[in-house]
């Protein structure tokens, strides 16, 4: 089973993510900091990680930039999930290192879709 790490400060945009990838097929790790989320990585097997942008502690661009710099952890597909739809926000973690963006609220379909599309992407490298 693929583990998918959604890192989120918001319980219930955890919960909902999680219970979305589960009917998915996936087993789902949580973290609530950019902070976590890399603590996690470098202890378990991630597929795919989700990273929120505005947290406390670190935040999801300085969170996915040590992880795209990191060599062991560079290959895990990363999506953004923020309330922020701005140019400027989508760019900005773009030039962080995410492979994906999608923005909040989110189309349930879409979200899954994108999730298995980074998978499916990241075994063909």
């Amino acid at each position: 089973m693929k583990i998918v790490l959604v890192c989120d400060d918001e319980l219930m945009n955890r919960k909902l993510a999680s219970k979305i990838l589960n009917k998915e097929g996936f087993s789902v790790v949580e973290a609530k900091n950019g902070q976590e989320a890399i603590d996690v990585l470098q202890s378990t097997k991630i597929d795919v990680s989700l990273m929120d942008l505005m947290m406390a502690v670190m935040d999801g661009y300085e969170a996915t930039k040590i992880i795209k710099d990191d060599e062991k952890l560079s290959d895990i597909p990363l999506i953004v999930l923020s309330a922020l739809s701005d140019t400027n926000s989508i760019s900005k973690a773009l030039a962080c290192g995410a492979d994906e963006y999608l923005a909040k609220p989110f189309n349930i379909i879409d979200f899954g879709a994108r999730v298995k599309n980074a998978l499916k992407n990241h075994s063909h490298e």
